[in-house]
């Protein structure tokens, strides 16, 4: 196969992960999210739907208390969703290319601290965190693809 040929399909697969990826990403904020860890003995553990999770750690950024404590890392993960339309919006324009990886590479730290957080309080994630995760990934992996074209 041609080098450009090749080029032209690994675009367009990736065009594909990412605008599958976003629908699934979009899905996930109608699924429930997380859970509190059920005990004996005590009330059903609420359950958060994706939306409302993104909502709640969006709001407590501008809270003060939440800062200096463990819940940071709430706030952190809610910062997910705006950079990854800010991620989106620098695909728009391919010279931002070391921008767009920096935001990419703060994207994942971020999720890594929302699996952190779940061992901390502690929660449960559901089938939204997990397809809310997957989708962001599907979009995000289209960087990896990227560098072999650069080089």
């Amino acid at each position: 196969m041609a080098q450009s040929a090749r080029g032209t399909v690994v675009t367009r697969a990736v065009i594909f992960g990412r605008v599958v990826g976003f629908c699934v990403y979009l899905a996930a904020f109608f699924l429930p999210a997380v859970r509190e860890v059920a005990t004996p003995g005590g009330d059903a553990p609420d359950v958060f739907l994706g939306s409302r999770c993104a909502w709640m750690t969006l709001v407590n950024t501008f809270s003060h208390e939440i800062w200096h404590s463990k819940y940071f890392l709430a706030v952190l993960s809610g910062w997910i969703n705006p950079l990854l339309l800010l991620y989106l919006f620098l695909l728009l324009f391919p010279k931002l290319f070391w921008p767009r990886r920096i935001v990419a590479g703060v994207i994942v730290a971020f999720i890594a601290g929302t699996w952190v957080l779940f061992a901390i309080i502690p929660l449960v994630p559901l089938i939204g965190h997990v397809l809310w995760i997957a989708g962001i990934l599907m979009i995000l992996a289209g960087e990896a693809t990227r560098r072999a074209e650069r080089i």
